[in-house]
């Protein structure tokens, strides 16, 4: 019996063979996090491209073209993308188009809105990120929504 106490021999693999499986979750959930912030991010900056894209362009840009921009960026179909472009007079708000006359009273007040709705797979179901934020189908909704006054 003290034999075998004395042996070390294969301890290291006895070790690695059961840490391995939770570092490989470590990792995969780590992936899985990266590659959704990346998304994310991804979505975000089309919305900020979409409304420099208005700023610039005052309100002479179509909500079409903003639209195209911003699904381009995004690299997803035009219909993810929503453009609201608002015009406020006296507190009451209504849309508005490149020739919309201005507020009779003077106060006028524009903005654009951009919404981007779209979804992210990630690549371990199993994983803890999609556990806590996807849908029954193991997909995790991604959004962002961008406000900006250009009058």
């Amino acid at each position: 019996m003290s034999g075998f106490r004395a042996e070390t021999s294969g301890i290291a693999l006895v070790e690695t063979a059961l840490v391995a499986p939770f570092l490989a979750i470590i990792l995969m959930g780590t992936v899985d996090a990266a590659r959704y912030g990346a998304a994310k991010m991804k979505i975000q900056q089309a919305v900020n491209r979409g409304l420099e894209m208005s700023w610039m362009g005052g309100t002479d840009v179509v909500a079409a073209d903003i639209q195209a921009q911003a699904a381009a960026q995004a690299n997803v179909p035009t219909s993810a993308v929503t453009v609201t472009q608002t015009l406020e007079c006296g507190g009451t708000a209504t849309t508005w188009t490149t020739n919309a006359n201005p507020c009779a009273s003077g106060e006028t007040a524009r903005y654009t809105q951009i919404q981007i709705s779209t979804t992210f797979t990630p690549s371990f179901a199993l994983g803890s990120l999609a556990k806590m934020l996807a849908n029954s189908d193991g997909v995790v909704p991604i959004s962002a929504t961008g406000v900006l006054r250009i009058q």
